[in-house]
């Protein structure tokens, strides 16, 4: 099958060129060279805008977490069919009943492996089976600067300290270290103590603001917390640029190709489901019951087929409305149709812009 559009490693200038290379190779034999482990939806933060936790009452509703036998015949199987980078997260990961034995046999695989944790349980247990079985590195959620601002975001008693107490630990150990922040309503006026935090830790850092749904079971407060001015203004230059400088969308090009996964990379959600995207409900094709390799050809299968509602196709904006099939999904429920409120606002910009001429 030939394709008429770039890879989406080519549009990533940093990328080493040798692992660019592999990904250009994987993308045109789809290989699936990059996967995550989604291991469990347990954490012991409640953060208001998580699209992935449970109370432990609540996981028998959707399914029954992996055990840790699964979890590495999956991994087996994964790395036998290509996968070379692995993310391990959760909910928080090191939750996961049996984290220490999935943990130790990923380890020894080969794998390029990033943790992705809140931090706040490293110090103590897991401290020494970091050091023993260290990760390629370890991604780390920051969501505020000091106690208060974590009660208000992740809504536990002292979380800043119990985070910052990890990350000394993980450099002391001299992994590392990538700060993540996710900025809502209650911690967007920490964002330069953040940033200041990370400097002065000498950590990489890196904040969002894209507050997705949950459509997935989670208990998640995004429609009251998500900073929905920034990402107004946001969308608008998109789509004002787009406009002026014609850098239009070809609507006939298929939702899954926009992503940087496609071809190569899968998620695992707890339960056992691979998927394209962890935002979406779908598709629900389970490790459980399968090969890996039986399973990663049903999910590209998925992709092929999956297209854009026919709302999208028809729509007159449809030539500047960039948008992810997962965000779509988290604001409609699903990839299938959309609703009409997470498209009037692009509408009447792109109703304004056409009307002033700069449109063709």
């Amino acid at each position: 099958m030939s394709y008429e559009f770039e890879p989406a490693c080519r549009r990533m200038e940093w990328l080493d060129p040798f692992y660019k290379a592999v990904w250009e190779k994987a993308f045109a034999d789809a290989i699936p060279i990059s996967g995550t482990f989604e291991l469990t939806p347990r954490c012991n933060f409640n953060c208001r805008m998580c699209y992935v936790h449970l109370k432990p009452s609540e996981i028998h509703r959707y399914g029954k977490e992996l055990t840790a036998n699964e979890w590495i015949r999956v991994a087996e199987e994964a790395k036998e069919a290509g996968t070379t980078w692995l993310c391990i997260t959760g909910g928080e990961p090191l939750m996961h009943p049996e984290f220490e034995t999935i943990w130790k046999e990923l380890t020894q695989m080969g794998f390029f492996i990033t943790l992705q944790t809140n931090a706040s349980m490293i110090e103590g247990k897991f401290q020494k089976l970091l050091e023993d079985y260290p990760p390629k590195g370890v991604k780390i959620t920051l969501y505020g600067s000091n106690d208060e601002i974590y009660e208000q975001v992740c809504r536990v008693p002292n979380g800043f300290t119990k985070v910052d107490q990890g990350i000394r630990r993980l450099k002391e150990m001299k992994i590392p270290v990538q700060l993540v922040s996710t900025i809502i309503r209650q911690n967007e006026e920490d964002v330069k103590r953040m940033a200041f935090y990370a400097l002065n830790n000498g950590l990489g850092w890196s904040a969002v603001g894209g507050i997705k749904n949950s459509i997935r079971g989670a208990d998640s407060e995004a429609d009251q917390v998500r900073v929905q001015e920034q990402i107004d203004e946001a969308k608008y230059r998109e789509i004002k640029f787009r406009i002026v400088e014609k850098k239009y969308i070809d609507i006939k090009r298929k939702p899954c190709t926009y992503c940087k996964d496609y071809r190569v990379g899968f998620w695992i959600v707890w339960n056992g489901d691979i998927r394209f995207c962890s935002f979406m409900n779908e598709p629900n094709i389970s490790i459980k019951e399968m090969s890996f390799n039986h399973a990663w050809k049903e999910l590209l299968l998925y992709e092929e087929a999956l297209d854009w509602p026919s709302e999208c196709i028809t729509c007159k904006a449809n030539k500047v409305c960039f948008k992810c099939i997962g965000t779509l999904t988290t604001e409609s429920g699903s990839p299938n149709h959309v609703k009409e409120e997470f498209c009037s606002k692009i509408k009447s910009i792109f109703f304004k812009e056409r009307g002033s001429g700069s449109y063709e």
